[in-house]
């Protein structure tokens, strides 16, 4: 009785998520659901709660709310010197981020400038390294991730690359059914005055939505013990749509 009034609470509570907010419930088993662990950023929410039976609920919680970053640009950080010598790719990203005066906007430059550049190739046998990204103008997610990450640092623009889940249906690239969705590969962006702050670059800026489910830690192999299923969904996001090229950008905007 206790569990069952437990679940129609929690049930409740997503079905009343607020205009400008999404929220979703996944529900996590398998020795590989340890990769999973509470997970906090700008506008972004994962909780981990144990349930009796064993498994894990995951409750994510995603706010559009505007970025409120004033981080000025440049940012007074150098190119990131573990960086290979990469003229053609150091010009590319001071190109783009010319005449910014924000971090915030130097990294929408960016990113923008990237998604008008590379075209999205599902090909697992293409490398996917910022060199041979660059070269082709060919990625997936694990390329756009590692080109967009090369790019930003080379700005001054401290980032790093997460692991976890999209969840998405059948129709979507690299679906697997044990996991509801399709592993996948996007970034963190830092901001002095805001912490890290999550974008997709083959698919949005400043911001991701509740499909995106976070390995609290490094899997150096796909997981071979990890089953998710999506329990509830509610509530939307006002992202801006930007098109560029043939792909649209979603941006969550700043103040």
């Amino acid at each position: 009785m206790r569990r069952a009034q437990a679940s129609l609470a929690l049930a409740f509570a997503f079905a009343v998520a607020a205009p400008g907010e999404e929220r979703a419930l996944y529900r996590v088993s398998g020795g590989d659901a340890r990769l999973f662990d509470q997970y906090d950023n700008d506008g972004y929410s994962l909780s981990v709660t144990p349930t009796p039976d064993g498994t894990l609920d995951l409750a994510v919680r995603v706010s559009d709310a505007p970025l409120a970053s004033a981080a000025p640009f440049p940012t007074g950080r150098p190119r990131d010197a573990a960086l290979p010598p990469a003229p053609d790719r150091d010009a590319f990203a001071r190109r783009l981020a010319e005449g910014s005066r924000t971090e915030q906007e130097a990294v929408r430059k960016i990113l923008l400038g990237l998604a008008g550049e590379i075209t999205y190739d599902s090909d697992r046998l293409r490398l996917q390294d910022p060199a041979a990204v660059f070269a082709s103008r060919r990625a997936f997610c694990v390329g756009f991730s590692e080109l967009a990450l090369d790019l930003l640092r080379r700005a001054g623009i401290p980032a790093r690359t997460v692991q976890g889940i999209l969840a998405c249906g059948p129709d979507c690239d690299g679906y697997d059914a044990e996991v509801g969705g399709a592993y996948h590969r996007w970034i963190e962006v830092y901001y002095p005055d805001r912490g890290y702050v999550f974008s997709d670059p083959s698919s949005s800026i400043n911001g991701v939505d509740a499909r995106y489910i976070p390995f609290g830690r490094r899997s150096l192999v796909k997981p071979r013990s990890l089953s998710v299923t999506p329990v509830s969904s509610s509530g939307e996001l006002a992202y801006r749509p930007m098109r560029v090229g043939e792909t649209t950008i979603r941006v969550r905007d700043g103040r």
